[in-house]
């Protein structure tokens, strides 16, 4: 049970992918594809009286299992790269030594310097010499065994069969390696991307992004002469909380008021962590007046509501300066002034929403 749940937690490992992590799953596919590949090459020399190579798919696979272990234990990778190395390389040209190039079996060593690139474990310099070694060993298999005469001769049928099916096993190997680092690329592109325009701790958007998409509405809005509102909110006494309750506390609030801000918009309204515990809202096609039911309702909900923890009940309350779209006006100026009536907010007792210069405060 315990492997089982290592094996799935390496494979749907979250977050972006490092190179030694992709290059670890890398490892475990090549060891279950390259299993299975010697198993039917065993059954197929044994069938054929070749038990020395029978013998060898046996080594081979055992290898490829142990290589599999250390991978999925997060140990020993460089290890288990260098095994499987040794492993293609020295049954490379043992198949081709026992049974002739026209085999097929040295195509193996052809997967090596493309996997050896883009694995991790030195730095791309170190690597050319490998690589380039590797590339000088091929061709002096191809000098020294392409001619010889082999230990074994084999029907041509089967001759011929080996021949394509190491060709096609290869090519498809191949393929399916460049897929899956592919994948990986992309799926690490995908989740960096995230990362650059996601507030980690709320899942909001962040600042950036938000600026991003903010000014983009705000054109098309003013494009289009339609209404678009902003309201700029701000927890009532947060540093109190961090300082009474502590951080995660603190984490915790930030994250229902993330939340309350969800339940209350829009699916087309855009909500962003502005700042510590400022929190933006874009509300497009909207009015101010609109805008200001909003906010209330948003101020409502927030004030009924409690974060629990450590046996304490932790209530919290929040300003919030609405402003509207003008005519030529800019996301900054739009901020700016809903940013005023934040500050108008805080100044005449806090818990209160405000409309640009016009305070309507809860007594």
């Amino acid at each position: 049970m315990a492997f089982s749940m290592d094996l799935y937690s390496t494979l749907m490992e979250p977050g972006v992918i490092g190179g030694e992590r992709m290059f670890r799953k890398l490892m475990l596919q090549v060891s279950v594809l390259a299993s299975f590949i010697h198993i039917a090459f065993a059954a197929l020399f044994f069938a054929n009286d070749i038990l020395l190579l029978g013998i060898v798919n046996i080594f081979s696979v055992v290898l490829y299992l142990s290589v599999f272990v250390m991978t999925l234990q997060r140990r020993f990778i460089v290890v288990g790269w260098a095994l499987v190395v040794f492993e293609i390389v020295g049954h490379a040209a043992l198949a081709v030594y026992l049974l002739g190039w026209d085999s097929g079996f040295h195509f193996y060593a052809m997967m090596i310097p493309p996997v050896m690139m883009v694995s991790p474990l030195k730095e791309s310099i170190a690597k050319m010499p490998m690589v380039m070694g590797m590339m000088m060993l091929y061709v002096l298999m191809d000098y020294g065994l392409r001619g010889a005469q082999p230990v074994y001769l084999l029907k041509e049928s089967l001759l011929n069969s080996l021949y394509y099916f190491n060709l096609v096993v290869v090519l498809v190997s191949m393929v399916f390696l460049s897929g899956l680092y592919y994948r990986l690329v992309v799926r690490n592109a995908a989740q960096l991307q995230q990362l650059a325009t996601t507030d980690s701790l709320t899942g909001l958007h962040n600042r950036r992004c938000a600026q991003e998409l903010a000014e983009r509405e705000i054109k098309n809005h003013l494009r289009n002469g339609l209404p678009l509102s902003v309201l700029l909110c701000d927890l009532d006494h947060f540093k109190r909380v961090n300082d009474l309750f502590g951080h995660q506390t603190g984490d915790r609030v930030l994250r229902n008021f993330s939340h309350v801000l969800s339940q209350q918009v829009r699916s087309g309204d855009l909500i962003a962590r502005w700042g510590g515990e400022e929190f933006l809202v874009l509300l497009p096609s909207t009015p101010a007046a609109e805008a200001q039911l909003v906010a209330e309702r948003i101020r409502k909900q927030l004030e009924q509501d409690s974060v629990t923890m450590g046996g304490n009940e932790v209530y919290t309350t929040t300003t919030i300066g609405v402003a509207e779209l003008v005519v030529d006006d800019t996301f900054e100026q739009l901020v700016a002034r809903a940013d005023k009536g934040l500050y108008q907010g805080k100044e005449t007792g806090r818990n209160c929403i405000v409309m640009e210069q016009q305070p309507a405060c809860e007594s």
